[in-house]
């Protein structure tokens, strides 16, 4: 057979050249390849979310095990700090309610003051002229006073004796007979109480004693209007209502207590 030298170099020099194509190709794809971002995924292995999810709950229960050791140990602190529940609820100590005992204990409050009344007067005090013909008219004084007092009542405790109160024989039951309700004061409050107006005649004589007339005559009208308003009866009854109070304070005890006529509505002394 004849071969052509030529044409076998051709075809030789065409396979080289075909060669060198295909490399220059692959080449080209491996640079762009590295060129290329890579993103951030990661390949998961076989097994690998089994053993995060074994040690993320082996560090739960370490951690709720160290937590629960923690509060074990507080909750025992806190239970030896604590005194023993039998010290404290102890069966209480028998109360001896005696009469003696319930009037001192009456005594200490003297003077119980159960009811205040304030109240406001204007009081016109006028002193009229001795001198014939010439009248009141320019020998006259008048003074007009606006009062301002409190009346106080209450009941005097001290007064109180060993017959006033009575005990039963268990201590259950006391009962009180207190002593009248009675005015402790009635009083002006000087800061609030003024002259407003004073109106003396041209020939009216001196008399400095008028604005004391004036407030004695406010006090008697002052404690008249409270003992028209029924103070006595509200002292009575505010007194009987805060000796219960103060007696209840006896454990297991019923008080009664039994009220006195109202004394006279005057300024005891």
């Amino acid at each position: 057979m004849y071969y052509d030298d030529d044409h076998n170099d051709n075809d030789i020099r065409r396979r080289a050249r075909s060669l060198m194509r295909s490399r220059r190709s692959e080449d080209w794809i491996d640079d762009d390849w590295e060129m290329l971002p890579r993103r951030g995924y990661r390949s998961q292995r076989p097994g690998g979310g089994l053993s995060v999810s074994f040690l993320l709950l082996l560090i739960v229960v370490l951690v709720v095990g160290i937590g629960g050791f923690w509060i074990a140990q507080r909750i025992n602190a806190v239970g030896t700090a604590l005194p023993n529940l039998q010290v404290i609820v102890q069966t209480p100590t028998p109360q001896i309610v005696s009469g003696a005992a319930v009037v001192q204990r009456i005594q200490q409050l003297s003077r119980l003051e159960t009811s205040k009344y304030t109240i406001e007067r204007v009081i016109d005090v006028r002193q009229s002229s001795n001198i014939p013909i010439i009248g009141d008219w320019l020998a006259s004084d008048a003074l007009l006073l606006i009062a301002h007092g409190t009346v106080v009542v209450g009941v005097d405790l001290s007064q109180i004796t060993a017959d006033a109160v009575t005990v039963s024989a268990d201590g259950s039951r006391i009962t009180v007979r207190l002593p009248p309700v009675q005015v402790f004061s009635a009083t002006l409050d000087n800061s609030k109480t003024r002259v407003y107006s004073r109106d003396r005649g041209l020939l009216a004589p001196e008399n400095p004693h008028l604005e004391t007339i004036a407030r004695q005559a406010a006090e008697q009208q002052i404690l008249q209007a409270a003992c028209e308003d029924g103070i006595m009866e509200e002292g009575t009854r505010n007194a009987a209502l805060a000796l219960r109070q103060f007696l209840g304070l006896i454990d297991g005890a019923v008080v009664e207590v039994i009220t006195s006529p109202p004394a006279a509505c005057t300024v005891m002394p």
